[in-house]
């Protein structure tokens, strides 16, 4: 009996464990899509001062993230109007057309603190704080500083 109850104590503590790791994963395979995302954007924003086509930039940050990438990853689902995709989307990414946001749904969204099971990231220009009377480079009176991938619905992975 005493082995028996050892053994089970070690069984859940080892199931415990095996469970953070997971949610530790899962974390790390978010940020890295997120990162990469995030270079890609940086990349296409450099193309664009290069080639002095920043009036192009509302374009850009309207596109699907995804497209940005010569590989597109495993768990990326498509793009979808107005709706989720049907099925198992746990730990699955997807597009919304309608909101243009990057959505991925959380696979332990028990332990992801947000008012919704998924995350949500939207391409965004990053404009000066001051106007500058800079003719060529202006969006709405300032001046176009980068761009980033904006993390909409806030979440702490525990």
């Amino acid at each position: 009996i005493v082995v028996a109850c050892i053994m089970a104590v070690l069984a859940t503590v080892l199931f415990n464990r095996v469970q953070h790791y997971q949610k530790m994963a899962e974390k790390a395979a978010v940020e890295q899509t997120v990162g990469i995302l995030q270079s890609s954007l940086q990349l296409r924003f450099a193309s664009l001062i290069a080639s002095n086509r920043l009036g192009q930039i509302d374009e850009l940050v309207q596109q699907n993230p995804m497209s940005w990438l010569a590989q597109k990853p495993e768990n990326y689902v498509g793009e979808y109007f107005d709706q989720a995709p049907e099925g198992n989307v746990s730990g699955k990414w997807y597009f919304d057309l309608k909101e243009r946001n990057l959505v991925y749904f959380v696979h332990n969204g028990a332990e992801v603190h947000t008012s919704l099971p998924q995350l949500r990231f939207k391409a965004k220009v990053v404009l000066a704080v001051e106007d500058f009377p800079v003719a060529e480079r202006p969006v709405s009176g300032k001046v176009v500083e980068g761009v980033v991938l904006e993390q909409i619905v806030p979440y702490a992975w525990n």
